[in-house]
């Protein structure tokens, strides 16, 4: 022990005492150890106390002096922990006060600044830990030995509290419930970073999380569960899937405007933009035109598709609307839209996909109202190019074909005769006295004429026979796989429909008739169309040398092996109507 300064009055008599008597006892302390009579003076102390009694006895109401006042007082111990602060810096003092006598006691200290600081330190640690948990994941978990959740972070997760977790396992909120459970992250038994799970949340919606787990084992090395964070990454995982399937949108909106641009068969087109639509949703496709009359016609197919589908009955009851619309039919889930151009509807799209798949969602309508308009276009075009075709092979005043037409659609026909070996026949029809038709009543009567005369030629033939104007009062028919006979009787129908033109003609006007050449088509001759159709109208012409006189509506008849038309040959419709005979159709 050492002895205090003479000078410093704090310590009682002329020099420090001797540590001795019952603070003797605390000679192995390891803190200080001071005696303090009851004026606060010091009677005793230890080398680590005389440094530390100046700073708690000393001054101005002293710290320790109130805690030995307090001590004879309360005639008991009193501990406390005493502040010194030195250059800034506190240090802290665990300190207890035991009177001995009624004038002194003895006070034990015990510096606890590295203690404290080491607790401080750790509580910072530990809340760091907790605040980067809750900023890096959005729940922490433990699951025990059984794959139990036994710890979930207080707030909860997925929509659950952490009561509705803790005690169950987690592979009751997995989707996936075929999933094997060691597989889960939640039962690792190794580390396992930013696993993907789907699961179940509390709103019963589906919820993705990734988690990262380490497993937990006891001092002995055994498993005993896992441990780990997971984030929820649902909305991430939604975007990404939308900005997945708009991707896959874009392709195929711009493969269907390349279609478009690129295929010179509209048919072609059509068929490849349809079949990569179907491709692109797993489905059955179907493209239908919508006709003048509002009906729906099918235009292009992909995959097996359903034709015994009922077209009409999937498709809104509302023909305006273009929103994508839902149904059940035979077997099938549907969805269809209807095609606007400019406004108006001129077809529909319709999607079919087996009732025991997956059921439509809302990026299958998004894929539907993105090509919906391309698809409209299209529709505008091919019957655009169509109306341009027919405009191009149409006569316009009687909408039977025009001579390019019929001479395309004729080769056509002679060519399968060649090859089949079947028979066949040209009427040739020139209006005689028609000149004199516009010029008395003008060319508005003689347009009539001749529609008249153009229906009276389609009501006579088949929808496979040939029709056509070939020039201003000039018509032509191919009868398809008759005999000459047959075409002699259709010829003289022709004839009688057509002398019951004369109505038009004044009775001192030249009146209006026919001339009708008919030839038969000869195999081994007749190896160019032109050559036959140039026959028919020398036959005409034979018949009109004889005719055009008399007004009447002759016939002119000339067999495979013939040539030309003799007089003798020749049939008026007066003839035609004085025979007993019928003329069969």
């Amino acid at each position: 022990m050492t002895s205090a300064a003479d000078t410093n009055p704090i310590f009682a008599g002329s020099r420090e005492p001797a540590l001795s008597g019952l603070a003797g006892t605390f000679e192995n302390w390891p803190g200080p150890v001071i005696e303090v009579m009851r004026d606060g003076s010091v009677a005793q102390t230890n080398d680590s106390g005389r440094a530390l009694v100046a700073e708690i006895l000393v001054g101005e109401d002293p710290p320790m002096r109130k805690m030995v006042s307090l001590a004879f007082d309360a005639g008991g111990s009193v501990s406390d922990r005493l502040e010194v602060v030195r250059d800034g810096q506190s240090s802290w003092y665990e300190c207890v006060v035991l009177p001995l006598a009624v004038d002194r006691a003895l006070v034990l200290v015990r510096d606890e600044t590295y203690n404290l600081n080491v607790r401080q330190a750790l509580f910072e640690s530990r809340q760091r830990y907790r605040d980067l948990v809750v900023i890096s994941s959005d729940f922490a978990w433990e699951t025990d030995a059984n794959g139990v959740f036994i710890f979930v972070s207080p707030h909860g997760a997925m929509g659950y509290s952490a009561e509705d977790l803790v005690g169950h396992h987690p592979i009751e909120f997995v989707i996936d419930t075929e999933v094997d459970r060691s597989e889960l992250p939640y039962s690792t038994r190794a580390p396992v970073t930013n696993a993907q799970i789907w699961m179940r949340g509390g709103d019963g919606e589906e919820a993705c999380l990734v988690a990262s787990a380490v497993p937990v084992v006891d001092h002995e090395g055994v498993w005993r569960g896992a441990r780990g964070l997971c984030r929820d990454v649902t909305e991430e995982r939604v975007r990404d899937s939308a900005l997945a399937q708009a991707k896959v949108r874009e392709q195929v909106v711009a493969y269907i405007v390349n279609q478009m641009r690129e295929q010179a068969k509209p048919a072609a087109m059509l068929e490849a933009a349809v079949a990569m639509l179907g491709r692109a949703e797993s489905a059955c496709a179907a493209v239908y035109r919508r006709t003048k009359s509002g009906a729906y016609e099918l235009s292009a197919t992909h995959d097996d598709w359903p034709t015994s589908l009922d077209v009409e009955s999937v498709l809104p009851v509302s023909g305006d609307l273009a929103e994508p619309f839902r149904s059940e039919a035979v077997g099938h889930r549907t969805m269809a839209s209807i095609t606007h151009y400019r406004g108006v509807p001129n077809g529909a799209i319709v999607l079919a996909r087996p009732d025991n798949m997956k059921p439509w969602s809302g990026d299958d309508e998004a894929m539907l109202a993105a090509v919906a308009g391309q698809l409209a276009i299209a529709l505008r075009q091919i019957a655009d190019q169509r109306e341009l075709e027919r405009l191009s092979s149409t006569d316009a005043l009687t909408g039977l074909m025009n001579r390019r037409a019929f001479q395309a659609s004729l080769d056509t026909a002679i060519a399968r005769a060649h090859r089949t070996g079947t028979s066949g026949a040209i009427i040739y029809v020139d209006l005689d006295n028609f000149k004199a038709i516009n010029d008395n009543y003008g060319h508005e009567t003689g347009d009539a004429v001749l529609v008249e005369v153009a229906e009276i030629l389609k009501s006579r033939s088949r929808t496979y026979d040939l029709v056509a104007r070939i020039g201003g009062d000039e018509f032509v028919v191919w009868l398809d796989g008759v005999n000459f006979t047959v075409a002699k009787r259709r010829a003289g129908e022709l004839a009688i429909e057509m002398a019951k033109l004369s109505h038009y003609s004044a009775e001192d006007l030249p009146q209006l008739g026919a001339s009708v050449g008919i030839v038969e088509f000869d195999s081994a001759h007749d190896k160019d169309t032109a050559e036959l159709v140039a026959r028919a109208d020398r036959a005409m012409y034979d018949v009109k040398t004889h005719n055009k006189k008399t007004g009447d509506v002759a016939i002119g008849a000339v067999p495979a092996e013939g040539n030309r038309t003799r007089s003798d040959d020749l049939v008026s419709v007066s003839d035609l109507s004085d025979s007993e005979e019928e003329v069969p159709s």
